[in-house]
Protein backbone atom coordinates (compact mmCIF):
# COMPACT_ATOMS: atom_id res chain seq x y z
CA UNK A 1 0.00 0.00 0.00
CA UNK A 2 2.61 2.56 0.99
CA UNK A 3 4.62 3.39 -2.06
CA UNK A 4 7.98 4.05 -0.47
CA UNK A 5 9.41 2.33 -3.52
CA UNK A 6 8.45 5.47 -5.40
CA UNK A 7 11.02 7.43 -3.43
CA UNK A 8 13.61 7.68 -6.22
CA UNK A 9 11.41 9.72 -8.58
CA UNK A 10 10.16 11.84 -5.71
CA UNK A 11 13.66 12.60 -4.49
CA UNK A 12 14.60 13.75 -7.99
CA UNK A 13 11.75 16.29 -8.01
CA UNK A 14 11.94 19.85 -6.73
CA UNK A 15 12.51 20.76 -3.10
CA UNK A 16 9.57 20.39 -0.71
CA UNK A 17 8.65 23.56 1.18
CA UNK A 18 7.56 23.78 4.80
CA UNK A 19 4.05 24.68 3.64
CA UNK A 20 3.94 21.64 1.33
CA UNK A 21 5.11 19.22 4.02
CA UNK A 22 2.64 20.58 6.57
CA UNK A 23 -0.15 20.07 4.02
CA UNK A 24 1.16 16.55 3.33
CA UNK A 25 1.12 15.82 7.08
CA UNK A 26 -2.50 17.01 7.33
CA UNK A 27 -3.41 14.87 4.32
CA UNK A 28 -1.59 11.84 5.73
CA UNK A 29 -3.22 12.21 9.16
CA UNK A 30 -6.67 12.56 7.59
CA UNK A 31 -6.35 9.58 5.25
CA UNK A 32 -3.86 7.00 6.60
CA UNK A 33 -6.22 5.38 9.11
CA UNK A 34 -9.08 5.52 6.61
CA UNK A 35 -7.09 3.51 4.11
CA UNK A 36 -7.06 0.57 6.53
CA UNK A 37 -10.19 -1.42 5.87
CA UNK A 38 -11.04 -5.08 5.75
CA UNK A 39 -12.42 -4.58 2.26
CA UNK A 40 -10.13 -3.55 -0.59
CA UNK A 41 -9.13 0.07 0.04
CA UNK A 42 -10.16 2.75 -2.39
CA UNK A 43 -7.26 3.28 -4.79
CA UNK A 44 -7.53 7.06 -4.65
CA UNK A 45 -7.08 7.02 -0.85
CA UNK A 46 -4.00 4.82 -1.21
CA UNK A 47 -2.62 7.21 -3.83
CA UNK A 48 -3.26 10.24 -1.61
CA UNK A 49 -1.54 8.55 1.34
CA UNK A 50 1.40 7.45 -0.85
CA UNK A 51 1.90 10.97 -2.25
CA UNK A 52 1.69 12.52 1.21
CA UNK A 53 4.09 9.90 2.61
CA UNK A 54 6.61 10.53 -0.14
CA UNK A 55 6.44 14.29 0.40
CA UNK A 56 7.03 13.82 4.14
CA UNK A 57 9.90 11.41 3.48
CA UNK A 58 11.54 13.77 0.99
CA UNK A 59 11.28 16.70 3.39
CA UNK A 60 12.63 14.69 6.32
CA UNK A 61 15.65 13.62 4.28
CA UNK A 62 16.44 16.95 2.61
CA UNK A 63 15.32 19.81 4.85
CA UNK A 64 17.71 21.65 7.13
CA UNK A 65 14.73 22.39 9.41
CA UNK A 66 14.48 18.86 10.79
CA UNK A 67 16.66 15.97 11.86
CA UNK A 68 15.11 12.52 12.01
CA UNK A 69 16.70 9.49 13.62
CA UNK A 70 16.18 6.44 11.41
CA UNK A 71 18.44 4.18 13.42
CA UNK A 72 17.36 0.83 14.81
CA UNK A 73 16.81 2.34 18.26
CA UNK A 74 14.25 4.84 16.94
CA UNK A 75 12.56 2.74 14.25
CA UNK A 76 12.95 -0.80 15.57
CA UNK A 77 10.04 -2.07 13.45
CA UNK A 78 11.98 -1.59 10.22
CA UNK A 79 15.59 -1.77 9.20
CA UNK A 80 15.93 1.17 6.81
CA UNK A 81 19.24 -0.18 5.52
CA UNK A 82 17.83 -3.57 4.52
CA UNK A 83 14.34 -2.41 3.61
CA UNK A 84 10.93 -3.68 4.51
CA UNK A 85 10.16 -6.20 1.80
CA UNK A 86 11.38 -9.26 3.70
CA UNK A 87 9.62 -8.40 6.95
CA UNK A 88 6.15 -9.64 7.90
CA UNK A 89 3.48 -6.93 7.51
CA UNK A 90 5.90 -4.93 5.35
CA UNK A 91 3.29 -2.53 3.93
CA UNK A 92 1.97 -1.81 7.42
CA UNK A 93 5.52 -1.24 8.67
CA UNK A 94 6.09 1.21 5.82
CA UNK A 95 2.91 3.09 6.64
CA UNK A 96 3.98 3.22 10.29
CA UNK A 97 7.36 4.61 9.23
CA UNK A 98 5.55 7.38 7.37
CA UNK A 99 3.46 8.09 10.50
CA UNK A 100 6.66 8.25 12.58
CA UNK A 101 8.23 10.70 10.12
CA UNK A 102 5.01 12.73 10.04
CA UNK A 103 4.91 13.09 13.82
CA UNK A 104 8.60 13.86 14.11
CA UNK A 105 8.62 16.47 11.33
CA UNK A 106 5.43 18.13 12.60
CA UNK A 107 6.79 18.41 16.16
CA UNK A 108 10.05 19.95 14.98
CA UNK A 109 8.37 22.44 12.67
CA UNK A 110 5.93 23.41 15.42
CA UNK A 111 8.73 23.96 17.95
CA UNK A 112 11.09 25.55 15.44
CA UNK A 113 13.92 23.31 16.71
CA UNK A 114 15.71 20.34 15.25
CA UNK A 115 15.33 17.39 17.60
CA UNK A 116 16.14 13.76 16.76
CA UNK A 117 14.17 12.53 19.79
CA UNK A 118 11.75 9.90 18.43
CA UNK A 119 9.01 10.49 21.02
CA UNK A 120 6.69 12.66 18.88
CA UNK A 121 7.14 10.31 15.94
CA UNK A 122 6.38 7.31 18.13
CA UNK A 123 3.20 8.89 19.46
CA UNK A 124 1.95 9.55 15.91
CA UNK A 125 2.96 6.06 14.81
CA UNK A 126 1.30 4.43 17.83
CA UNK A 127 -2.02 6.18 17.07
CA UNK A 128 -2.03 4.62 13.61
CA UNK A 129 -0.80 1.27 14.93
CA UNK A 130 -3.68 1.16 17.41
CA UNK A 131 -6.09 1.48 14.47
CA UNK A 132 -4.24 -1.30 12.63
CA UNK A 133 -4.51 -3.58 15.64
CA UNK A 134 -8.26 -3.04 15.87
CA UNK A 135 -9.14 -3.15 12.17
CA UNK A 136 -6.62 -5.64 10.82
CA UNK A 137 -5.42 -7.50 13.91
CA UNK A 138 -1.82 -6.57 13.02
CA UNK A 139 0.75 -7.34 15.71
CA UNK A 140 4.32 -6.12 15.28
CA UNK A 141 6.47 -7.17 18.25
CA UNK A 142 8.80 -4.16 18.19
CA UNK A 143 5.84 -1.80 18.28
CA UNK A 144 4.07 -3.85 20.94
CA UNK A 145 7.14 -3.13 23.08
CA UNK A 146 6.74 0.62 22.49
CA UNK A 147 3.02 0.37 23.31
CA UNK A 148 3.85 -1.35 26.59
CA UNK A 149 6.24 1.46 27.48
CA UNK A 150 3.56 4.01 26.62
CA UNK A 151 1.08 2.19 28.88
CA UNK A 152 3.67 2.12 31.70
CA UNK A 153 4.33 5.84 31.25
CA UNK A 154 7.99 5.27 30.37
CA UNK A 155 7.89 5.94 26.61
CA UNK A 156 9.27 9.48 26.83
CA UNK A 157 12.23 8.38 28.97
CA UNK A 158 12.83 5.45 26.63
CA UNK A 159 12.93 7.92 23.71
CA UNK A 160 15.69 9.91 25.40
CA UNK A 161 17.63 6.67 25.87
CA UNK A 162 17.04 5.74 22.21
CA UNK A 163 18.62 9.02 21.06
CA UNK A 164 21.58 8.43 23.37
CA UNK A 165 22.09 4.88 22.10
CA UNK A 166 21.80 6.00 18.50
CA UNK A 167 24.30 8.82 19.03
CA UNK A 168 26.74 6.44 20.71
CA UNK A 169 26.50 4.02 17.79
CA UNK A 170 27.06 6.83 15.29
CA UNK A 171 30.10 8.08 17.19
CA UNK A 172 31.49 4.57 17.44
CA UNK A 173 31.02 4.06 13.70
CA UNK A 174 31.93 7.50 12.35
CA UNK A 175 33.83 9.23 15.17
CA UNK A 176 33.13 12.61 16.70
CA UNK A 177 31.44 15.11 14.39
CA UNK A 178 33.54 18.06 13.29
CA UNK A 179 32.21 21.55 13.82
CA UNK A 180 31.51 22.12 10.12
CA UNK A 181 29.42 19.00 9.55
CA UNK A 182 25.65 19.18 9.33
CA UNK A 183 23.57 16.16 10.32
CA UNK A 184 20.29 15.83 8.44
CA UNK A 185 19.35 12.23 9.12
CA UNK A 186 20.86 9.87 11.63
CA UNK A 187 20.84 6.21 10.83
CA UNK A 188 22.72 4.23 13.39
CA UNK A 189 24.25 0.98 12.29
CA UNK A 190 23.46 -2.19 14.10
CA UNK A 191 26.34 -3.73 16.02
Amino acid sequence: MLALALVAPVLAAETVSKTQVLEAIRTFDANAAGSLTAAKPVQSTDDVVARASNTILKYSLESDDVVVDLGCDSVPWCDVKKGLTNLPDSSERGLLLAAYLSGSVKAQLTSGKQDPNPYSGWVAMLRLYHTMRIREDVRIPEIENLMAKQAEGTLETYAVDAVRRSTEKLRKTYGQPDASSRQIVTAATQP
